[in-house]
């Protein structure tokens, strides 16, 4: 399987939350309560990942879309790196609501940073240019991750379900296929691909990208 699980057992990958806040969809995940935290199976853990390891195996050779999404600050150059090293799109700041639903929002927006960007080289005011640098600035952070993104990507991976719940709602509404990092209380219900695990750790997340990945880059 070569899926080490002390590196699992390293970076607390099976850290839970508090057991009243479990959501029992989870509960065939958890294998033991301790000091009034849930703790995850690793061994069902590291199965799962060998599976959606050769999932997104074939997902990339068959190049086949990913969008990437995770607004948490603290994820987002870890975000970043993936989706530029795997050639995907990536909404690392904040998800616009109609992304996914009203699809050429995007697009509008990304055709207006180009428009801001030639106006900065034209006959304007100092005080004008840095305006239209601002705007272009904004929508750049906004939206730049979707400059690729053609059609409506075939799977979307996000690190909180909670968090990101537009973004979850509007790929059930369009039938994209939805990967998730799920905590023991998160309630997955209608998320095609669970990834049970601390997602409030930064180096739980790191390893099992980097685990997940590691045949494609």
């Amino acid at each position: 399987m070569n899926i080490k699980i002390f590196h699992l057992l390293s970076k607390f990958v099976y850290l839970g939350d508090i057991r009243k806040n479990r959501n029992n969809f989870l509960r065939n995940f958890i294998s033991f309560n301790y000091n009034n935290f849930d703790f995850f199976n690793i061994r069902k853990i590291s199965i799962n990942l060998f599976l959606i390891k050769k999932f997104l195996f074939n997902i990339i050779i068959n190049n086949k879309k990913i969008l990437f999404v995770s607004t948490k600050n603290f994820l987002r150059e870890v975000i970043y790196k993936y989706s530029r090293v795997l050639k995907q799109n990536y909404v690392c700041n904040k998800w616009v609501a109609g992304m996914l639903t009203n699809f050429n929002n995007y697009k509008i927006m990304l055709n207006k940073s180009l428009l801001l960007k030639k106006k900065k080289h034209m006959n304007y005011t100092k005080k004008e240019k840095n305006l239209f640098l601002k705007e272009e600035k904004k929508i750049e952070i906004l939206y730049g991750g979707l400059r690729s993104m053609n059609s409506k990507p075939d799977l979307i991976i996000l690190t909180d379900i909670k968090k990101d719940k537009i973004a979850v709602n509007e790929a059930k509404r369009v039938g994209i296929k939805i990967m998730a990092f799920v905590d023991s209380n998160d309630c997955p219900k209608g998320i095609d691909y669970l990834i049970p695990c601390n997602n409030i750790s930064i180096e739980s997340i790191k390893i099992i990208l980097k685990i997940i990945f590691s045949q494609i880059c």
